[in-house]
C-alpha cells in the first residue's frame, strides 16, 4: 500500500471545521485508491503566531517540506503572513486553476473549457509596495529568474 505523508496547517476560525471534513474525504478516497496517509501538524494562524511568536514558524515549515503535500485550511489575519511565506519558501509561484462544463450540470456556458495561471510570489506578494503620499502605491515588478534556472518569467 503506497503511503503519503500530508502535514496539516489547521488554521483559525472556521479552518479546523473545514481541515476535519476535508481529512475525512481524503481518507475514504485514500481508502478507495488503496492508499495510506499519515496526518501530521504543522501549527500555523494567529493562535501560533500568539504561542510561538511566529504565524508560521519554522519548525512548520520544515515539517512541510518533509512531507509529500500540505492541507492548509483559512488562517485568521495573519493570513498574508503564513501564505506569502508559504509561496516565497516554498516556491509556489503559480496558481492553477482549471474550468470546465460538465454534461448535465447547469451553467451559463456550456463550453467552457480553460485554465486560469495566476502568479503567486511577485508584484504585491513581493512585499516591496512604497507608499507614496496620498495612499498612492507602487510596486517593484523586476523580472525574477525561478529557482530550477531553466527560464527568466518576465510579469509586467
Amino acid at each position: 500500500m503506497k503511503q503519503y505523508v500530508i502535514s496539516v496547517i489547521r488554521g483559525d476560525g472556521i479552518g479546523p471545521e473545514v481541515v476535519a471534513a476535508c481529512r475525512t474525504v481524503l481518507q475514504s478516497a485514500a481508502l478507495a485508491a488503496s492508499l495510506k496517509l499519515d496526518f501530521v501538524d504543522a501549527p500555523a494562524g494567529d493562535e501560533t503566531g500568539r504561542l510561538k511568536g511566529r504565524a508560521l514558524p519554522d519548525s512548520s515549515i520544515e515539517t512541510i517540506t518533509h512531507s509529500d503535500a500540505c492541507l492548509k485550511g483559512p488562517v485568521g489575519k495573519s493570513a498574508a503572513d503564513v501564505i506569502v511565506r508559504l509561496r516565497q519558501e516554498l516556491d509556489l509561484y503559480a496558481n492553477v486553476r482549471p474550468a470546465k462544463s460538465l454534461p448535465g450540470v447547469r451553467c451559463l456556458d456550456a463550453g467552457v473549457d480553460m485554465v486560469i495561471v495566476r502568479e503567486n510570489t511577485e508584484d504585491l506578494y513581493k512585499g516591496l509596495e512604497i507608499e507614496f503620499d496620498g495612499g498612492v502605491l507602487h510596486s517593484d515588478q523586476s523580472p525574477r529568474r525561478h529557482r530550477s534556472g531553466s527560464q527568466d518569467l518576465h510579469l509586467n
